[in-house]
């Protein structure tokens, strides 16, 4: 499950709810990086389909993304709040299995913290900000519980009034509240582990007088000294009314969603411009079917499928980008306004937005590529450049040698089972002494680059 969320509606200039479904089909190609394929799941078993992580492993998933709740875990003081063998710690058994299956799969665990426990804020409701120092000590704990989970994000949506006070309409108390809680959260994660990377912002598209708009959230998001707080990547959940495409105009009033991540990472970094943090998209879904209690807005199956990949072609389009992450991989229970959120039914029926994830590519597929960095020109010209490739899933893989942006030679080969090895030979009939660049593409995977030296 992931964190839990108050009912919500988003009401953004965008095309008109009857118009969602006229998006084409897009097909897809090996990006020049790939962002990390992330979703939120069950950490259990699947209807039909067997244990999640291995389901998660098929689909060349690279993150799994949970919520920890301070709240629950932490209902009373802890004696000894760094310390997670603390009796008053409460710590939830999905967490635990997820982190293990993890282990067991490679794959990675990402952990959103959000509530607030009464003991640590005044005893006020879950959504007012701790005091940053029990907070940092709670990430503390849990980094020493779960020492092999690296991606931490620090509270979820606080530009949300209902997710996050102090918060006020035109006033910068909030995001000044949250930038002390994440400052002090960085500190402690970094001092748990170098390794910790810390997401901050966390910030959602916003809609109507609900939310703070993520451009002001993100001005106002300063310490006392001015600065902006530390983190290494900056979270945002880009939701949106209209089709993902980054050439669409700017929502007004300094909204962002899926088609404006491109100058989201505009905005982060002039915030930010030594560090230039990427962008930790966590949160991206379009329902099916009908609208639910979170969402009015709503595309068939078949359109479902297509936001999907349009999401993922433009994450995957841009360096800035670290993750996209898809809610979720179940739908709930149907029913008439069920959140319809899923890859699969509830029941686990494959949808055709399973076969677009399926499609997306991801570090998890990224091909082993072996190539030597430098070739003596009459050996190339005679035998041509051998590229041995590994494939991590069938299909098509395809080598292109490149100089000064013009191809030299190109060379293809089919994967006839995942984890095959091939040996591509690059021949050119024309070859001078010089520095090339040789892309290999492979089916689910980023592209890989390499440079090779003709001599």
């Amino acid at each position: 499950m992931r964190h839990s969320r108050t009912p919500k509606k988003i009401f953004l200039t965008g095309l008109p709810a009857l118009a969602l479904c006229a998006a084409l089909v897009l097909g897809w190609a090996a990006p020049a990086q790939a962002a990390e394929k992330a979703i939120w799941g069950p950490a259990g078993d699947v209807p039909g389909h067997g244990p999640a992580f291995d389901l998660y492993r098929r689909l060349g998933v690279d993150t799994v993304q949970f919520g920890l709740d301070f709240a629950q875990t932490a209902p009373v003081e802890p004696v000894n709040p760094r310390s997670p063998d603390d009796p008053a710690y409460r710590w939830p058994a999905v967490i635990d299995q997820a982190v293990a299956e993890g282990s067991r799969t490679g794959i990675q665990v990402a952990l959103l913290v959000s509530g607030a426990p009464g003991w640590s804020n005044g005893g006020r409701s879950p959504i007012w900000r701790p005091r940053p120092r029990a907070f940092a000590d709670f990430l503390v704990a849990a980094s020493r519980r779960y020492p092999t989970v690296r991606r931490w994000m620090v509270w979820g949506e606080p530009n949300r009034f209902a997710a996050f006070q102090p918060n006020k309409r035109g006033s910068s108390a909030g995001p000044r509240a949250y930038a002390k809680l994440l400052d002090a959260s960085y500190g402690a994660l970094k001092e748990a582990s170098a390794r910790n990377i810390v997401i901050g912002g966390m910030t959602f598209t916003g809609s109507g007088g609900a939310d703070m708009p993520p451009r002001e959230f993100l001005s106002w998001m300063r310490l006392p000294n001015g600065r902006p707080p530390r983190l290494d990547w900056y979270g945002h959940n880009p939701f949106s009314t209209r089709f993902p495409d980054l050439s669409d105009d700017p929502i007004p009033g300094g909204f962002r969603d899926i088609s404006d991540i491109d100058l989201l990472s505009r905005e982060v970094a002039r915030v930010y411009p030594r560090r230039r943090p990427k962008l930790w998209l966590s949160e991206y879904v379009i329902q099916s079917d009908h609208g639910s209690t979170e969402f009015d807005v709503f595309v068939s199956k078949k359109g479902q499928a297509q936001w999907l990949t349009g999401a993922y072609r433009a994450a995957n389009s841009l360096a800035s980008v670290a993750g996209l992450g898809w809610l979720s991989l179940l739908d709930a229970p149907e029913s008439k306004l069920s959140t319809n959120y899923g890859l699969l039914t509830a029941d686990g029926t494959r949808k055709p937005s399973f076969a677009a994830f399926l499609r997306a590519p991801s570090r998890a597929f990224r091909p082993a590529v072996r190539v030597g960095p430098s070739i003596r020109r009459g050996r190339a010209l005679r035998r041509g450049i051998p590229v041995r490739v590994k494939a991590r899933s069938a299909g098509r893989v395809i080598a292109v040698l490149q100089r000064r942006g013009r191809r030299v030679a190109r060379r293809s080969g089919r994967a006839r089972v995942s984890g095959a090895g091939l040996v591509l030979r690059l021949r050119a009939r024309r070859l001078s002494r010089g520095a090339y660049t040789l892309t290999v593409d492979a089916p689910r995977g980023e592209r890989v680059r390499r440079r090779i030296r003709v001599r």
